[in-house]
């Protein structure tokens, strides 16, 4: 499958949605998703579902994690989190919505308060925090090694 998503960690919910819908994906609100859903994708008919009682933040996250699923050509997504395609969609959520510099930077002048630094970056704090759990799991990657070089310059230490 080779389809990729032309959303960036800058862009408002709108403008991705602008995009999703420029990919020929059938964007749908309901008024209520079953049980603690927040969104789900429909590979056979292209088709995103959020529930529309979502508040800003949490439509720009949710929509980000479904084209996630598109991208990958998932035939279902839901809400068991310990599957590997979810796994791999909210990790790559995540490192799509938080950039490694805007991270490191906010980290310092917030002091690890995770919920000032999701605000800041315009996530919802389950996305820092699996954003948080791929620095720790890849804790000797060069991106993470990068990340720590920049947290040591500053004259902090989180992770």
């Amino acid at each position: 499958m080779n389809r990729i998503i032309p959303v960036t960690s800058t862009m408002t919910y709108g403008q991705m949605h602008a995009a999703a819908q420029g990919l020929g994906i059938i964007i749908r609100s309901l008024p209520r998703m079953e049980g603690s859903l927040m969104g789900a994708y429909d590979e056979e008919t292209k088709t995103i579902f959020l529930d529309q009682r979502l508040l800003p933040v949490q439509k720009r996250c949710t929509l980000m994690h479904e084209l996630v699923h598109w991208e990958h050509g998932d035939e279902t997504c839901g809400t068991i989190y310990d599957t590997k395609a979810e796994r791999r969609t909210r990790i790559e959520t995540a490192r799509r919505l938080i950039t490694l510099t805007e991270y490191a930077t906010l980290e310092n002048i917030y002091e690890g308060d995770k919920y000032a630094i999701a605000e800041e970056l315009n996530v919802t704090v389950s996305l820092l925090e699996d954003y948080r759990t791929w620095l720790q799991e890849n804790a000797y990657s060069s991106v993470a090694m990068r990340y720590r070089r920049q947290i040591l310059l500053a004259g902090k230490s989180r992770i």
